[in-house]
């Protein structure tokens, strides 16, 4: 196929996107305004306090941005086999993973601080994990003994099974870990305002997802997939919020779309 076919089939296949993202707009509209009164604000955040609810002490009531991103789906981490020196590594084209340990011992010590100095040495060495500069700890879903890394972008951070890298610890050295990466992402619409971090919480209660007795430990926006067209997945802005069940402790991430507000039924629970 010669380089001009190559990219006619890129244009044809971005604008199908475009395409697909302006009927998903239309169908799913809603007022991105949080002019709601403050009285029923205030009403609202008393419900939920009489629900046994806890909130962040400042959740923000202002409106953030983001885009519609798209990732062409291929095989990224094949070719990286090879340059693995340092590591035992296998690769699953099944579900995309890639696993590796150590060839040798990889000590792990000393403070948290320390010790994530050390994890990002590792997985910053191509010798170790391909892509690893593109990954950045994510406190929010690591335990004490494997600690998560979520694939980053110019346009913010995606949270996603594919774009994951998990580290495990044993005995205080470097066990294994477990890739997954997506690629590489391109905005296919402008940038377009979104919801705030009280609107997701306020739909989220209203909705239903906000169980009693919770408490809400941390809101931020991040990337997750909406979709796959035409051998691309879509990523869309996401308000991220982590629920803490105050009984059993469990931990449970929930998705709320930033653009419409609606719930993204892709819930990961942690303990």
């Amino acid at each position: 196929m010669d380089h001009k076919r190559i990219e006619w089939l890129f244009l044809i296949v971005f604008l199908l996107i475009d395409i697909y993202l302006g009927v998903e707009i239309l169908r799913s509209h809603v007022s991105l305004s949080d002019s709601t009164t403050g009285s029923t604000n205030n009403s609202i955040r008393s419900e939920m306090r009489a629900d046994g609810i806890d909130l962040p002490s400042k959740l923000s009531t202002s409106q953030a941005s983001g885009y519609y991103l798209a990732v062409r789906k291929s095989d990224y981490l094949t070719s990286k086999l090879t340059s693995l020196i340092q590591v035992n590594a296998s690769y699953s084209k099944t579900d995309n993973k890639l696993m590796a340990t150590p060839k040798n011992i990889v000590r792990i010590s000393g403070s948290k601080k320390q010790i994530l100095a050390e994890l990002n040495k590792f997985k910053n060495d191509s010798r170790n994990v391909p892509y690893g500069k593109q990954y950045r700890y994510e406190a929010s879903m690591s335990g004490s003994n494997n600690y998560t890394f979520v694939q980053t972008s110019e346009y913010g951070d995606i949270y996603d099974s594919g774009a994951q890298l998990t580290i495990n610890i044993k005995s205080k050295t470097i066990e294994n870990y477990t890739l997954s990466y997506l690629g590489p992402v391109v905005a296919v619409r402008e940038q377009q305002s979104t919801i705030s971090p009280w609107h997701a919480v306020r739909a989220m209660y209203t909705d239903r997802e906000l169980a009693n007795n919770s408490r809400v430990m941390k809101v931020s926006l991040g990337y997750s997939k909406l979709t796959e067209v035409r051998g691309s997945t879509i990523l869309l802005p996401t308000w991220l919020v982590w629920v803490e069940n105050k009984t059993t402790k469990n931990v449970t991430l929930k998705r709320v779309n930033a653009f419409t507000a609606q719930m993204i039924q892709t819930n990961t629970t942690y303990n």
